[in-house]
């Protein structure tokens, strides 16, 4: 496949992802889109407040560059640590720098916003090279790669609004973006610890469709195998691991998926066993 043909492959599943949070959210009212949701304490529309800021900032990456840097210079001054230094805190201030940078309070004008945002990135996403490098919170990112990790962050908070309203997420093959990305921050995952680690394990994971997807096939270092959903939910910290049907072997394996992160920035935690589960009886 070329890489134009690559990338428009990729925006397409991008855009099916917003798609499927939007029909979830589409006929919420403002009461609704004011609950909070298990992440943070973070609202549905904080959720879609925040994928609506980043959006608009991958956009200026791509066209934009120097009003990018400017952008995430303005952030890093927003977001300065007040003394308190908890996990809590860190997501405090980043939603207030957002919220502040967007001007916008309902829940209502937030969804029109982000539908705005995440239409106008596809199309300037469209047509580009993937292998384009892009300035991105310090360090370059590729094209390619930005749009994967702009459907891992619409795949991973929109859970967070997907188990406040206890709707299972229609899921399809377009997660092997999300699950490639996850599979790419292994080492990130242990280096922003400060850990040493060998290579990665063997990763074979069920997709939605019932087909096998595999990385790191040769690896003597262990193995991670079952649902790519539940990869996913761990690497992108929504579920603990002992809340899924994934099974590790090796202590490599097992400790990542202890540590996984795919969000960039200092260490966090996952949820704990048992803080995230719910069950359709539940609804």
């Amino acid at each position: 496949m070329g890489e134009t043909n690559k990338v428009s492959a990729a925006v397409a599943d991008l855009r099916a992802e917003v798609a499927e949070l939007d029909r979830l959210v589409a006929s919420r009212t403002d009461e609704e889109l004011d609950r909070p949701t298990p992440f943070q304490g973070w609202r549905a529309k904080d959720v879609l407040g925040h994928l609506t800021f980043v959006d608009r900032l991958a956009l200026l990456a791509v066209s934009d560059p120097a009003a990018c840097a400017a952008q995430v210079k303005a952030m890093g001054e927003g977001t300065k640590a007040d003394g308190d230094t908890s996990e809590a805190g860190v997501f405090r201030r980043l939603l207030a720098h957002e919220t502040r940078t967007l001007g916008i309070s309902s829940g209502q004008a937030l969804l029109a916003a982000w539908r705005e945002a995440s239409a106008a990135l596809a199309r300037a996403l469209e047509g580009e090279d993937a292998d384009r490098q892009l300035e991105w919170f310090g360090r370059p990112m590729k094209l390619g790669t930005l749009i994967s990790a702009r459907q891992m962050e619409v795949w991973g908070y929109g859970t967070d609004v997907f188990d406040l309203y206890r709707v299972r997420r229609a899921e399809s093959d377009r997660l092997k973006n999300v699950a490639d990305f996850a599979a790419k921050t292994f080492r990130f995952a242990f280096a922003n610890r400060g850990l040493q680690v060998d290579g990665p394990p063997r990763l074979e994971l069920t997709a939605p469709s019932g087909a096998t997807w595999v990385w790191n096939a040769d690896s003597a270092n262990g193995a991670i195998t079952g649902p790519a959903v539940d990869f996913c939910l761990v690497c992108t910290q929504r579920r603990h691991v002992d809340d899924t049907a994934l099974k590790t072997e090796g202590d490599t394996a097992g400790r990542w998926m202890q540590i996984a992160q795919c969000i960039s920035g200092s260490p966090v935690s996952g949820p704990a066993a048992g803080e995230r589960v719910w069950t359709d009886s539940q609804t």
